[in-house]
């Protein structure tokens, strides 16, 4: 008898062990590294300004400068942007040199800086939002405590999405559609899970 239940009881264990060897592994999030993650959006463009309280009236300025962005998979954006002011319509002239930081999402980033007034002849700070094609801003005149607020048309687009390639897998799984395996969010990166194969057995 004792052999008897000794061959069962390994009968059933190695059953056991053959049927954990041929489940599938269960579905995990991949891991993020190894990609960019990141690139670089350098753009020159143009556009026309009009400050209220400025010596120009509402005679709108020509504005023309080149910004330099850091833009990153998280669509979070940071870099630089010099531009400079114009008169075009009311006799030529410079009006005024800025230089900004650049910080934000690809939707929306703000603008802090300085620059010189030639038409003033004064430093003076600047704050600004700067959407797709579009900015709000206002300048702020040292020494004189002028205040001056301005609206913006430019060629500036919406920063390129940046994807992150970086999605990698542990041995023993591949990066599969996490929509083909039910993944919730925490087992989900960029729409992929990591997963034995491509879909799930039937």
């Amino acid at each position: 008898m004792k052999f008897i239940e000794k061959t069962a009881v390994a009968a059933v264990t190695l059953a056991l062990a053959g049927l954990a060897q041929s489940a599938p592994a269960s579905y995990e999030a991949p891991t993020l590294g190894g990609g960019d993650g990141q690139r670089t959006d350098k753009r020159v463009y143009a556009g026309l300004q009009w400050t209220f309280g400025g010596k120009s009236g509402f005679v709108p300025q020509v504005v023309i400068g080149a910004r330099s962005l850091k833009v990153k998979s998280s669509d979070s954006v940071s870099g630089g942007e010099v531009s400079l002011r114009l008169n075009i319509f009311n006799g030529f002239g410079v009006d005024s040199l800025r230089a900004v930081y650049v910080g934000g999402k690809r939707d929306i980033q703000g603008n802090l800086g300085g620059g010189y007034s030639f038409a003033d002849g004064r430093f003076l700070g600047t704050a600004a939002a700067q959407g797709p094609y579009s900015r709000l801003g206002a300048d702020y005149l040292f020494g004189s405590g002028a205040f001056r607020p301005y609206i913006e048309v430019n060629s500036l687009k919406k920063p390129a999405e940046v994807k992150d390639s970086g999605t990698s897998c542990r041995a023993g799984l591949i990066l599969a559609p996490a929509s083909n395996w039910g993944a919730g969010a925490a087992q989900t990166v960029n729409g992929q899970t990591c997963a034995p194969t491509l879909t799930p057995p039937v």
